[in-house]
């Protein structure tokens, strides 16, 4: 490591060997290797480096753990140790309480940490749009909030003293679930509402918005970059802005006032955060307010009951062990709910990554028709829109705005010549998908070629082609069906478009081979069985020539009867060799 002021910096310790002897707040010396954290190895790929730096880390250190000495123990901030150990006995309760599924899904739901959770349930999760369930956000924060409120106000405690102990546990919260930024902005906003009202002064909700991002960023600027914190404001923003008018509209519409009110603040949220989710994530959910109108309510039960069943169990553990056959339940009913949503056809559609401007856009868009719909509600509608046109045919800047409008159309349609003509070209991207090959061939015409796929223990070869915005494959080449060579296709091959792909005859069907053939016969996909002096026309000016393997398999060995192949594109050439 360099030499240079590290105090006060966070690092993630990578330990080659179990430590059980380390606790939480040990003060301790090592020795290691230092790892300056990657950044992103493909087109729009995730960047680590800038990752951590919204968690304020600021590398990794790679040690032995015989290098490891402990100095001091309880050495951090007796704050800090007595949240951990709180968090330790709320985990340490839930799995005496509960089975293990559920107590891991509390877990998760209380505190954020997704670590025992089963897969497939974080993947229902994340189908059904049920994701932030499992993440503490302000929708966990405002049911505790509630719920310690009411429990407060039917007390003795005088109003000023209702308003010490809710900031107080709200700053204890805040410290067991790790500094959330959803739980930051949530319990900042209540501790400014508090306080405001403590000074009999009225709160104003854009004010306690904008001061915790303020304070969120004074603290950690690089945050504005977590994903978490944007969805967390958006989805805040959203229900400020639309939630009034969604609940006008869905009353109109003859839909139960509960039902509506409920609704509003699932939609509101969305609407706000859906742009930024089809940017991120590539997908648009249809299913999410069937999804947050059934599981809402019961998050609010589970939050309720589960604190409450937690703080019974260190007074009468019998009587926390009874409000847990309901709790367990509610759990139970909460995994159904993600699990049968998750099944619906197109419950999630896949999209290629918008471009920004189109982010903009759609935002103007959704704030515009808010504006026209809260002006329309006003019954002021006319007189405004009548006013506007006169001011704008008064205007004389008329002539200069479409002058503009002009001038940025001609501009866009230069670029879109010069764009177009610039890429008609071969294009050979090499893919970095870890274990493995993977390279993608753009022709001229635009015809999509995918040579292999590494092995795709991860989506990265999904979300590289999105982000590149190819949705559709026209062929696609498996040199041999080893997992690091044909894992990372099925994903492309289930997910997309995929016209043909290329095989060669095989030595002996592999589990690879046999999974891959299942999609591919479901799917209906051509299949091209290639040997040695195949050629394929795949447009005018590019063509693959077949080099390997034989007529008559010379090897029965999959990396050794792979198929070698020579990419042609007018006197260029290209060779892909047999690969390992």
């Amino acid at each position: 490591m360099k030499t240079g002021n590290y105090k006060n910096k966070k690092f993630i310790l990578n330990v080659k060997t179990d430590v059980n002897k380390l606790e939480y707040g040990d003060l301790i010396k090592l020795e290691g290797e230092y790892i300056t954290p990657s950044q992103s190895r493909n087109y729009k790929g995730f960047n680590y480096r800038e990752y951590l730096k919204t968690k304020k880390i600021y590398g990794t250190i790679k040690i032995d753990g015989n290098n490891i000495v402990v100095l001091e123990k309880e050495k951090l901030n007796s704050i800090l140790i007595k949240s951990n150990n709180i968090r330790n006995s709320i985990i340490e309760k839930s799995s005496s309480l509960l089975p293990e599924k559920t107590s891991k899904l509390l877990i998760g739901i209380l505190l954020g940490d997704k670590s025992g959770i089963s897969e497939e349930i974080i993947e229902n999760f994340k189908i059904s749009n049920l994701s932030h369930i499992l993440s503490v956000s302000g929708a966990h924060t405002s049911y505790i909030i509630l719920g310690l409120t009411y429990i407060l106000n039917k007390s003795k405690i005088t109003k000023k003293w209702v308003y010490i102990i809710t900031i107080l546990i709200l700053c204890v919260f805040m410290f067991i679930t790790n500094f959330t930024f959803s739980v930051i902005r949530a319990c900042l906003m209540t501790i400014i509402t508090i306080i405001a009202k403590n000074f009999y002064k009225k709160s104003d909700i854009t004010t306690s918005i904008a001061f915790s991002l303020l304070i969120t960023l004074m603290i950690n600027p690089f945050s504005i970059n977590e994903i978490g914190l944007q969805l967390s404001y958006l989805g805040t923003i959203g229900i400020i802005l639309f939630n009034k008018n969604v609940e006008n509209f869905l009353n109109k519409v003859n839909i139960n006032n509960k039902i509506s009110k409920i609704l509003s603040v699932t939609i509101s949220a969305q609407i706000m955060i859906m742009p930024i989710m089809a940017y991120k994530f590539n997908t648009i959910s249809l299913t999410f307010f069937i999804s947050n109108m059934l599981a809402s309510p019961i998050l609010g039960i589970i939050m309720v009951l589960g604190v409450v069943t937690i703080f019974v169990s260190f007074i009468s553990f019998n009587l926390a062990k009874l409000l847990a056959i309901f709790l367990n339940l509610c759990l139970n009913a909460l995994i159904i709910i993600a699990e049968v949503i998750s099944k619906i056809p197109f419950s999630n559609i896949l999209i290629k990554t918008p471009y920004i401007i189109v982010i903009i856009l759609i935002y103007v868009f959704i704030l515009g028709i808010n504006y026209i719909y809260t002006i329309y509600n006003s019954k002021m509608y006319l007189r405004k829109i009548q006013r506007k046109i006169i001011e704008i045919i008064n205007s004389k800047n008329v002539i200069n705005f479409f002058s503009l409008i002009l001038i940025l159309i001609i501009i866009l349609n230069l670029f879109s010549y010069f764009y177009i003509s610039i890429s008609k070209t071969l294009k050979i991207y090499f893919v970095d998908v870890g274990q493995g090959d993977c390279t993608l061939i753009v022709t001229p015409n635009n015809k999509k070629i995918l040579i292999d796929g590494g092995e795709g223990k991860t989506e990265v070869l999904l979300s590289y082609l999105l982000d590149r915005r190819i949705k559709t494959i026209d062929y696609i080449v498996i040199s041999h069906f080893d997992s690091d060579h044909c894992n990372g296709l099925i994903d492309i091959i289930d997910n997309l478009n995929v016209k043909n792909i290329i095989i060669s005859k095989q030595a002996y069907f592999s589990e690879e081979y046999i999974n891959i053939a299942r999609i591919i016969n479901k799917k209906k996909i051509n299949v091209i069985h290639v040997k040695q002096g195949d050629n394929l026309k795949i447009d005018k000016q590019v063509k693959i020539d077949i080099l390997y393997p034989t007529k008559d398999l010379e090897y029965e060995d999959l990396n050794n009867n792979s198929i070698v192949a020579k990419i042609s594109y007018n006197n260029f050439k290209m060779l892909f060799t047999r690969r390992h």
